[in-house]
């Protein structure tokens, strides 16, 4: 079976946290979550993403959870990359439901900022 784009999120400088809005899954069992960070600007700047899965009601549960991660990093250097796959069988073993969301959150001080893109792919 083929992998399908579900999300491709440009790479942009983000200061503010955000969401990609609800994704459809229903035709999916695993996805793979990538994300690349190549920029930052703040103090300690930091990127913490997460994929909800939204029950029949609206409400949003947490699948992954990937913690604050140090972009601090991510500028003359390698970037900083988080990736998980989620589905029975993967690292994350939670079912995926019909519909997520990709969540981000900036943290840090002195106007925190991530540069970074981002990829959902399911199969």
């Amino acid at each position: 079976m083929s992998a399908t784009t579900l999300l491709n999120l440009e790479s942009l400088m983000r200061t503010a946290n955000g969401n990609s809005g609800d994704i459809s899954v229903s035709n999916v069992t695993e996805i793979a979550v990538d994300v690349n960070c190549t920029g930052k600007q703040g103090t300690s700047p930091t990127l913490q993403i997460i994929v909800y899965r939204k029950d029949v009601l609206g409400n949003y549960f947490s699948l992954y959870d990937s913690g604050a991660v140090s972009v601090s990093g991510a500028t003359g250097g390698a970037p900083v990359q988080i990736a998980r796959s989620i589905g029975p069988g993967c690292t994350t073993t939670e079912e995926l439901g019909a519909t997520i969301r990709l969540n981000w959150v900036i943290g840090g001080s002195a106007t925190p900022g991530a540069q970074f893109s981002a990829s959902i792919q399911g199969k």
